[in-house]
């Protein structure tokens, strides 16, 4: 490919950039966002190219803050990304807490069997039980 259809697909896309923030702008709507900051992964995929476009291009990350000035971020993507990972968390801790009874019941019952086994060698009897 040659330099010049380079700088005509980056001129596709920064047109594709400029119609996605102008279509927020008309639908009164808000980046999406992801921990507080522009999902930048989200925009570029709804732009149609690589996300990487914007740390290569200066132009493209001067227009996405301006555009983040502008219009803002949607908290509401925030809320949802916190409420998943909380389900999320709450399954976890669950499966957690169940291997923790598991192990400690292994525990308890090893422990008792030591104790056995330390009273047959101290004394030289074998308990029966």
């Amino acid at each position: 490919m040659s330099l010049n259809t380079f700088q005509q697909i980056s001129e596709e896309n920064y047109g594709s950039l400029l119609q996605y923030i102008q279509r927020l702008r008309d639908a009164q709507l808000k980046l999406p966002s992801r921990g507080g900051r522009v999902n930048k992964t989200a925009v570029a995929t709804a732009c149609g190219f690589n996300r990487e476009t914007f740390a290569q291009n200066k132009r493209f990350e001067k227009l996405l803050s301006d555009a983040v000035e502008e219009l803002g971020l949607d908290a509401s993507a925030k809320v949802a990304e916190t409420a998943r990972r909380d389900s999320g968390d709450k399954a976890r801790i669950t499966t957690l807490e169940q291997q923790l009874a598991a192990l400690r019941s292994e525990n308890y019952e090893l422990r008792r069997k030591l104790a056995r086994y330390e009273h047959a060698t101290t004394t030289g009897r074998r308990v029966i039980a």
